[in-house]
């Protein structure tokens, strides 16, 4: 009895320093890249997403954890949209045989919400697996250069147009609020895998190069969707 009372001290003490050894680190910087894909929606895109006009988008960013459900991202983004009226099922949209290509820089400072938290670890520090979702909203700029083409017989084009191409110029800057989900896993200490997927708002109907001789009324959206890879640059926990 003796010696069972001993080693029920021995543990209660050893747990006892095991808890107060370790605590949890509430701030944190870490840094990444992405890789994904771009798509668009606006007047030459017969769908909300045309798959066909699917293009590969990457970046880089850098995260500040303000606790263990907010952080903030800073992101730069690079990629590609295009649109072409030969997808679409209206015979005159068809007809109108426009089509456009667009790069896109997208610098965004975007807030992240973990509702479930971002982690899990024992008491010890010992890492958990766990898979923490996210909501995410920023603000930023988009800068691009987009190319509208007309391609149909020459004969059709004054029909077609209600106004000259191009109707913009060629280089243009527009402020969006990216918005979407994602997840998150900790590998390790270190590294840490993540998903999202949302959509950037320009709030404008000039990104694909296209208003009057389209619908001026219907905004154009770009979105981006990958998979991304960051390294914490401080630990989780921490020694007290």
């Amino acid at each position: 009895m003796r010696h069972l009372l001993l080693g029920i001290l021995v543990f209660c003490t050893v747990s006892t320093m095991a808890q107060t050894r370790y605590q949890l680190r509430q701030r944190a910087w870490s840094a990444g890249i992405v890789f994904g894909t771009t798509n668009y929606s606006g007047d030459l895109a017969a769908k909300n997403v045309q798959v066909s006009e699917t293009h590969l988008g990457y970046g880089a960013f850098a995260r500040y954890f303000f606790s263990t459900r907010f952080a903030m991202k800073v992101q730069l983004l690079a990629g590609a949209i295009s649109g072409d009226d030969a997808h679409a099922k209206d015979p005159d949209v068809k007809m109108r045989s426009f089509r456009f290509g667009a790069d896109i820089l997208e610098l965004a400072a975007i807030g992240e919400w973990y509702p479930l938290g971002l982690y899990r670890y024992s008491d010890v520090g010992v890492h958990r697996f766990f898979v923490a979702p996210y909501l995410y909203l920023g603000f930023g700029a988009a800068f691009t250069g987009s190319k509208v083409e007309y391609y149909g017989a020459l004969a059709d084009f004054d029909r077609v147009t209600a106004t000259p191409l191009p109707e913009f110029a060629e280089r243009q800057r527009f402020i969006l609020a990216p918005a979407g989900l994602g997840v998150r896993t900790r590998l390790n200490e270190t590294i840490v895998l993540g998903l999202e997927a949302g959509a950037r708002p320009v709030f404008s109907d000039k990104l694909d190069g296209v208003s009057l001789n389209g619908n001026p009324k219907k905004k154009d959206w770009y979105y981006f969707g990958g998979a991304s890879v960051s390294f914490a640059l401080s630990r989780a926990y921490k020694r007290i």
